[in-house]
């Protein structure tokens, strides 16, 4: 009878011990996940947020630069057209006078009319 006495204090001694610590635990998560899932929500939505602003400045930073380089494209368009139309004016005109006999006369009015469009002076 001995181990009866054994068995029942032990069962007595099992009754007021606390519970398993992994049932307080799962019991701590369940208490929690309320409040966790809210504060997952609201992280969420500020990541939202954030990538939305991020996105908005990509395309604001994208804008900007394609607009600057259509600018830049134009200006060195205009560059080269420019260029260009001095380079065949330049020799046709040099073409034209070497053909002439009195191409030294006409040499200073072609210049002076190119110096009064390009602000430059030739010499």
């Amino acid at each position: 009878m001995a181990s009866r006495a054994s068995k029942t204090k032990a069962g007595t001694r099992r009754g007021t011990r606390k519970t398993n610590p992994i049932d307080e635990a799962l019991a701590r998560l369940e208490r929690d996940i309320p409040r966790l899932l809210r504060q997952l929500r609201s992280n969420v939505r500020e990541l939202q947020t954030q990538v939305d602003r991020a996105r908005a400045d990509g395309e604001k930073r994208w804008r900007i630069a394609e607009g600057k380089l259509k600018k830049d494209a134009t200006r060195l368009r205009q560059g080269l057209e420019s260029a260009i139309g001095r380079v065949r004016g330049r020799g046709k005109a040099a073409r034209g006078k070497a053909g002439k006999a009195g191409g030294a006369a006409g040499k200073p009015s072609a210049r002076a009319g190119k110096a009064g469009k390009t602000g430059r002076r030739t010499a």
